[in-house]
């Protein structure tokens, strides 16, 4: 295994490559996407796959590998706020579904910073010069439309929220919140915190939050694909 430590960035022996052998350097690609969300990356050659990146990129495909690149990241998210869901039914409420949604929030992190690497050379390229998205910044936009502003994970987060602010002494799993909330903007963290507050929370500051949120998309699956169409 190459770890991504070990990617040396150094020229490569331009290849031809057609749009079949790109396509299939893209599915590779998108392939360890999937191993690195779930936390299997030992069998992964982040040199190998550094390469295909620059091959497909200097081959004029960009387009193609950013597309599949972000559909990757996409199908992601979308898995992770199903489970996430999954728990919170199952009767994870409250602190439990809030450390299960940080834990969550971290594997995404974690995994967006690792893609981010394997992919340097199409965000140092191809995302700069056609002023695309960068992979950092689409995973925090696809982490706040695809799960936390979705209807049925928002509902859940605020009356969390509440319940840890209403405790005597709020601690770290509140901080990590916040934090969370912090970095996927000002307008999420108003939207929680607003209908959270324990002095005046009621159900109808609950379903404001949720219109609220509902207001900047559709969250369905459809409207996240029409997002990362956007983004592109």
């Amino acid at each position: 295994m190459t770890t991504r430590s070990q990617i040396q960035p150094l020229p490569f022996r331009r290849m031809r490559m057609d749009a079949a052998l790109a396509a299939s350097s893209c599915q590779a690609v998108t392939d360890a996407i999937r191993d690195i969300y779930a936390q299997d990356m030992e069998k992964l050659n982040f040199e190998q796959l550094y390469r295909r990146v620059y091959e497909v990129v200097l081959n004029k495909h960009g387009e193609l590998m950013y597309s599949e690149v972000a559909t990757a990241l996409m199908a992601e998210v979308e898995g992770l706020r199903t489970s996430l869901v999954a728990v919170a039914d199952d009767g994870g409420g409250g602190g439990s579904f809030l450390r299960e949604l940080l834990s969550k929030w971290r594997r995404h992190t974690e995994a967006v910073a690792a893609v981010r690497d394997m992919v340097m050379y199409m965000e140092r390229t191809f995302v700069v010069t056609y002023r695309k998205v960068s992979v950092q910044e689409l995973g925090v936009k696809l982490w706040r439309d695809g799960v936390v502003c979705s209807g049925d994970v928002m509902p859940r987060l605020v009356e969390a929220v509440r319940r840890e602010r209403a405790a005597a002494e709020p601690g770290e799993l509140m901080a990590g919140v916040a934090e969370m909330l912090t970095k996927l903007g000002d307008k999420v963290l108003s939207q929680v915190m607003d209908a959270s507050s324990v002095d005046d929370y009621s159900s109808a500051s609950l379903e404001k939050s949720v219109m609220d949120a509902s207001s900047v998309d559709d969250y369905s699956s459809a409207s996240l694909e029409k997002s990362v169409s956007e983004y592109q």
